[in-house]
């Protein structure tokens, strides 16, 4: 990594922020971290395209009233997990430290930015669910 760059967050940590946090909120991370990646522009257009596709769906859902909430909570908790292996796989070739739970200097903590995305993100998608529900 050069030096003077800002380090890349783990990976598997961006799952917290899906689980969490939603579309919107894993996609903003991802998108974040794919740009301290050096991920090329397709790579990035991936990351957003996939994140609004999940977005999109997930507001089918909420639209289409046939869903009750507890499976919409399921099938978007899923969905949101389904995107962020996307959004990973993008991103992992070009992590220079790919072993699973790595720690270390090639990698910056993400708790103030997970936290802002989550708070933001899940704050977006229930103000999204209540106005279009009802």
């Amino acid at each position: 990594m050069e030096a003077g760059r800002t380090r890349p967050w783990r990976l598997q940590s961006q799952g917290y922020v899906a689980l969490f946090g939603g579309f919107a909120a894993v996609t903003v991370i991802a998108l974040v971290n794919a740009a301290r990646l050096d991920v090329p522009g397709k790579g990035r257009a991936l990351i957003a395209g996939v994140g609004l596709l999940g977005l999109i769906l997930d507001l089918v859902m909420i639209v289409d009233g046939r869903v009750s909430l507890y499976a919409h909570t399921a099938l978007s908790k899923s969905l949101v997990l389904v995107v962020h292996i996307v959004q990973v796989g993008v991103q992992k070739p070009h992590d220079p430290g790919t072993l699973l739970l790595s720690r270390g200097k090639e990698h910056a903590p993400m708790w103030l930015a997970g936290a802002v995305a989550v708070l933001l993100g899940a704050l977006a998608e229930y103000l999204m669910s209540v106005t279009l529900r009802g």
